[in-house]
């Protein structure tokens, strides 16, 4: 009865061993695992605009900002009297054309997403917001305008694979306001990778378009850092 026993335990143990190898098989090599995202040179990359808030000013007729000296020639409107909306808007514009300009001299096919337009199935997909910190140092979604807070904003910039959809970049924040209204409170996900960089609310449009030269030129770096690794064996 023992060596049945035994001839039958030696069955069951090369059965189990046999399953396992084609399961690894089929699993494919140990450490080799399906990279997060798949990038190729002939992808589309999709830049999406940046959210940035604007606050609604309402100024007093009788105030010293809305009255006009006479004079000979008309004075230009300073910056801080500019509309809030159409200084958001052309930071915005800006920021997002030189990016589209920048992947296309750097050899790939861009172009802008504007918030009407759904996203493509496919591609790679830029995508960031405006951020800034309140005296608690919770983060808030930037607004251009009077009195809006610091000088300073910083950007957070995302890279999506558009076949592998991620998490939202940022979520809105429960103690904080609606994530539509300007100004809420957000929390960045921790689970999406994402580049920061800094600049001032009221910067010129050359600061600007450098600022948009530095994320083009981080953007490319990732691209080509996934393209040489499906390049390798």
């Amino acid at each position: 009865m023992k060596p049945n026993r035994l001839s039958l335990a030696l069955f069951f143990f090369f059965i189990s061993l046999f399953v396992a190898s084609q399961l690894l098989c089929a699993q494919g090599p140990v450490g080799s695992p399906t990279p997060a995202h798949t990038f190729t040179k002939e992808m589309t990359v999709y830049v999406s605009d940046f959210e940035l808030d604007a606050q609604a000013v309402q100024v007093d007729q009788g105030s010293a900002i809305s009255q006009r000296r006479p004079g000979i020639l008309e004075r230009p409107k300073k910056k801080e009297q500019q509309d809030p909306a159409a200084q958001a808007k052309m930071l915005v514009d800006t920021m997002s054309q030189s990016i589209v300009s920048d992947l296309q001299k750097a050899g790939y096919k861009a172009q802008r997403l504007t918030s009407d337009e759904p996203k493509p199935s496919t591609g790679a997909w830029v995508h960031g917001v405006f951020t800034q910190a309140d005296e608690g140092n919770r983060l808030h979604r930037a607004v251009i305008g009077f009195g809006s807070g610091q000088a300073k904003m910083e950007l957070f910039v995302t890279l999506t694979d558009l076949t592998r959809p991620e998490k939202p970049l940022y979520e809105a924040s429960s103690e904080g306001a609606s994530k539509d209204k300007p100004g809420a409170v957000i929390s960045m996900n921790p689970y999406v990778a994402a580049t920061k960089f800094v600049m001032e609310k009221n910067a010129p449009e050359k600061t600007v378009k450098s600022t948009a030269s530095t994320i083009s030129k981080d953007i490319v770096l990732h691209l080509q850092q996934h393209e040489s690794s499906l390049a390798t064996p």
